[in-house]
């Protein structure tokens, strides 16, 4: 069963303010992981990227701040804040900031890995 962690209880804070963005790095911070479902914040510093991923389920990408780029079958798409765009299971895709930017990844596992 999943279970929500690393969220705020006592009282409501903006979503982007939960992960602090650091120099040359990539950081990540769970919210929920099971078997069916992964959600995580992500801040990606000025120039950072992650280059051919792929996901056993569907993927949302919900840009939080700064603007993104994803790509995948040769096409780029460009992401600002509060925009949101699924990309489907098994599909090679890379995502890159153009300067920091942070985003909440939710993917839901809809087979066995």
């Amino acid at each position: 069963m999943a279970r929500l962690k690393n969220l705020p209880q006592e009282r409501p804070l903006p979503l982007a303010s939960l992960i602090k963005a650091r120099e040359n790095q990539v950081l990540s911070m769970a919210l929920a992981q099971s078997d069916r479902v992964q959600i995580s914040l992500f801040s990606f510093a000025d120039g950072e990227s992650v280059s051919e991923e792929e996901y056993f389920g569907d993927t949302l990408y919900l840009i939080l701040q700064g603007e993104a780029v994803i790509t995948f079958d040769d096409q780029k798409i460009d992401l600002v804040p509060e925009d949101v765009l699924m990309v489907p299971a098994h599909k090679i895709h890379a995502i890159a900031g153009k300067g920091r930017f942070k985003m909440l990844q939710i993917t839901l596992i809809n087979e066995e890995r």
